[in-house]
């Protein structure tokens, strides 16, 4: 099961040793992942897990900037996002949630499939 199935939304940002991750509902689209490629997120998976992250060559600030960016594009286009507010100085967590009351996504699909790292 994906961080992002746990907390009910298309896609959570969280920190941790030092990366930025950007997890998706493990039956997200394929459009979704490409989305996420576009903005400058490395893909990784392995035996069928999908996730995201910011790259790790970038230095912290950058890490941060490249994450506060994508964050209110995400919502923007419709998909629930979470963020870990520590995370940003809350410039990005308080326009996706602005977007997000603007345009509420529709559920999601019954029965979904579940997936854990």
């Amino acid at each position: 099961m994906s961080l992002a199935d746990d907390y009910d939304v298309d896609v959570t940002f969280y920190h941790r040793d030092g990366t930025i991750y950007v997890d998706t509902r493990a039956d997200a689209p394929e459009h979704l992942l490409v989305l996420l490629d576009d903005l400058g997120l490395d893909r990784h998976q392995v035996e069928g897990d999908v996730w995201h992250q910011i790259p790790d060559e970038m230095d912290e600030i950058t890490m941060k900037t490249l994450a506060d960016r994508a964050a209110p594009l995400l919502a923007r286009a419709g998909y629930r996002i979470d963020i870990d507010t520590g995370l940003f100085g809350g410039t990005a967590y308080r326009a996706a949630l602005a977007e997000q009351t603007a345009h509420p996504a529709p559920p999601p699909p019954a029965g979904q499939a579940r997936r854990t790292r």
